[in-house]
């Protein structure tokens, strides 16, 4: 009987330490304001519209309503520039953002090729 009480409390607490935990993350991530992060780190290249700015355009920054380039990068590639960067035209976020944040900006980037 003993055995079963300390089962039954030891499976209690991990039950309700993962509920904790998963519920966590997932409010984190729900807090995270994509459009905010995009217009803090990504505008001074890309443009609040997409759109490479005078600077991007030096730096060989991306037109985000390129259609073509939407329809050929795939969502890996993008989380792998933002993580990484480019050697002297793009910083990497990778310590910068936290990865769900590089996530979120994901939608962000292909919202102006719908545009």
């Amino acid at each position: 009987m003993y055995k079963a009480g300390i089962f039954a409390v030891t499976s209690f607490a991990v039950v309700a330490g993962m509920a904790t935990f998963f519920i966590g993350t997932s409010a984190s991530k729900a807090d995270i304001d994509a459009n905010k992060l995009y217009m803090t780190h990504c505008k001074t290249c890309h443009g609040e519209d997409g759109k490479t700015t005078e600077l991007g355009a030096g730096l060989g920054a991306r037109d985000f309503t390129d259609t073509a380039w939407q329809a050929k990068v795939t969502d890996e590639k993008i989380l792998k520039q933002i993580n990484d960067g480019t050697p002297e035209k793009m910083m990497p976020f990778k310590e910068k953002l936290s990865q769900d944040e590089v996530k979120a900006l994901v939608p962000v980037v292909r919202g102006f090729g719908k545009k």
